[in-house]
């Protein structure tokens, strides 16, 4: 019986593992897979050894041991694509298991393949985008969505949630902020299945809860210690209040303007000149933008901004309450009206039976405390999105994602409940009615999410042209070393610029850097330009045997002829070549930065 029992499971993971190679086979057959945008493919470089030459740790956003595997990887095998293949696995991963789950919630072979069905279209209907192009934040996000479906549906009597649990640390290390922000669903879906227990208030009970959340508190904090212990080097201690500063700067708060405020930057020291390269990003330039300048600038903002409670916001409660309000009302995707349909769903799935048993308030009693927090939960997250002016796709995917997971969790609980029911085989109607319903309708949001994710893909495909000649060019020309200017780096007609995972792996070191970013004055970064004989990038470029600056052919180059005159240096900015395209168009330029006096050039 034992060996029966575990051949069918055996043959049952067989079968999923054959399911998510499947939906893994779609996107890169299609498709391809894509990092989304630049911070992906930095990340990429700095744990792969493309930036510095050496596969590092210190990648910044990912949290110190998660990074430090992935470089240790990349110097077992080089030449491989560890974290995009990372990335895809976490995807993919998630979907195995839920797989795994729904076909473990399901007796019958027709109600298994549904369900597989419905994931599938509800995977590639929904999520199409993030799942070709990929982007670690939504990558953590979705760790968040499978463990709160593997929470909310695990059996009471079996599930001890470890996996779930290690779940949560892996967002964590991924992208703390995502799985921070999706905590609440987390704790919720704890709340639900402690009120879920036959008997609630019990030592057992107490012990298995607090032992969970105590788990993933403490797998958390381990981790985090860790990172903190791994920064603690003055240099790179000294680098992230630089990095935090910067952040709260450009991501919450935003540059004072200039000339309404120039009392302010008149009395911190910042020149208009200066001030011209944090507004283009370009502030890797400028040694004196440092630490104390940019937490000077951060306290100015947080006085001239709303302060509710101690937050300080871009916008008002009530501003953040109109903008929310017209998401809802006028601005829904895809995503929003499939959150908002499976609470419909959710809803009459649950009254039909009520009202055919008159059990009405019963069922109202069941599900609208569940329902009321959730919305409660959801309605404060996407407020504080507002204030803090974050409504970035790669921020409200993840939210939506959770939101969905969590409806659908609740949706398949009952579900069991039905099946327990006194007319199992009417309910089972029901059931089937609703799920052939779903996979309709997310069919039909495949059809559109297809031609939407199709037309970025051509997009992104002429912008690859571009970037890709620029890095042809930088290898064509390895003995050089050019400094990027960062918003020429960034997008071509709307695209971002970036890079496929699997095709054409080069992890060799690259003799290009951004002009700023969220890596700059970094010591990888400094580590960068000593390697090449430069002390920083502002004398780098004036050098004899220097440094190029590269710029899109858009890009008025009038301000670096200011900061430098500013600094007492008069410069010529000589195009010195032209980076083509395969089609002959100029994709960027190529300056010689050079002294009045310097009539030799390079």
């Amino acid at each position: 019986m034992t060996d029966s029992r575990t051949g069918r499971k055996a043959g049952r993971v067989c079968v999923l593992a054959v399911f998510t190679l499947l939906l893994v086979a779609f996107p890169a057959i299609v498709f391809d897979f894509y990092y989304d945008l630049n911070d992906d493919t930095l990340i990429k470089d700095i744990v792969s050894g493309a930036y510095t030459g050496m596969p590092s740790g210190y990648s910044v956003q990912l949290l110190y041991p998660l990074s430090w595997l992935l470089a240790l990887l990349y110097k077992a095998v080089p030449n491989a694509a560890w974290y995009g293949l990372f990335l895809c696995v976490c995807q993919f991963g998630a979907a195995f298991l839920i797989a795994v789950r729904l076909t473990a919630l399901f007796q019958s072979t027709k109600g298994r393949i549904m369900a597989l069905l419905a994931e599938f279209f509800l995977l590639f209907g929904l999520f199409l985008r993030e799942l070709v192009i990929v982007q670690y934040s939504v990558t953590a996000g979705m760790c968040m969505m499978c463990a709160v479906f593997l929470f909310i549906t695990s059996d009471n009597k079996k599930g001890r949630n470890v996996i779930p649990l290690l779940l949560v640390v892996l967002a964590f290390m991924i992208r703390t902020e995502v799985c921070l922000m999706l905590m609440p669903f987390v704790l919720m879906a704890g709340l639900f299945k402690w009120a879920s227990e036959e008997t609630i208030f019990t030592g057992a009970n107490f012990r298995k809860y607090l032992a969970l959340i105590g788990g993933a508190l403490l797998g958390m904090l381990v981790m985090f210690s860790l990172n903190m212990l791994a920064y603690r080097a003055n240099d790179w201690g000294n680098f992230r209040d630089f990095f935090d500063a910067r952040t709260k700067l450009y991501d919450f708060y935003d540059l004072p303007v200039y000339d309404e405020n120039k009392a302010f930057y008149e009395s911190v020291g910042l020149s208009r000149e200066s001030y011209a390269l944090l507004e283009n990003y370009n502030f890797a330039l400028d040694e004196s933008i440092d630490t104390w300048l940019l937490e000077s600038m951060v306290r100015y903002q947080r006085r001239q901004l709303n302060d509710t409670f101690g937050l300080v916001s871009k916008n008002s409660v009530r501003e953040a309450f109109w903008l929310y309000q017209q998401r809802i009302l006028k601005q829904m995707s895809a995503a929003d009206l499939a959150v908002a349909a499976a609470y419909g769903l959710y809803v009459v799935f649950c009254m039909i039976p009520a009202v055919k048993n008159r059990q009405i308030g019963a069922v109202f009693r069941r599900i609208v405390p569940k329902i009321a927090l959730l919305l409660v939960i959801r309605s404060v997250l996407w407020l504080y999105l507002y204030m803090m002016d974050r409504v970035l796709e790669r921020v409200t995917m993840p939210l939506l994602m959770t939101e969905l997971a969590f409806i659908l969790g609740f949706l398949l609980y009952d579900l069991r409940r039905l099946e327990k029911s006194a007319e199992p085989k009417k309910e089972g109607i029901t059931a089937t009615t609703v799920y052939l319903l779903v996979i309709f309708l997310l069919a039909a949001a495949f059809a559109v999410n297809f031609g939407r994710v199709n037309d970025e893909y051509e997009a992104r495909a002429r912008a690859d042209m571009r970037w890709h000649a620029f890095m042809d060019y930088c290898r064509e020309h390895a003995d050089a070393y050019y400094v990027m200017d960062v918003y020429s780096a960034t997008s071509y007609e709307g695209a971002s610029y970036s890079e496929k995972m699997f095709e054409d792996v080069d992890n060799a070191c690259k003799n290009y850097d951004y002009c700023g970013g969220w890596l700059a004055k970094s010591p990888l970064a400094r580590k960068k330009l000593a390697d090449k004989g430069f002390r920083d990038m502002q004398s780098a470029l004036l050098q004899e045997k220097g440094a190029y600056f590269v710029a899109a052919p858009d890009r008025d180059m009038e301000w670096l002829l200011a900061y430098y005159a500013k600094r007492g240096v008069r410069v010529q900015c000589r195009c010195a070549d032209a980076i083509r395209t395969d089609s002959g168009d100029v994709a960027f330029l190529v300056y010689d930065i050079r002294r009045d006096d310097d009539e030799t050039g390079r």
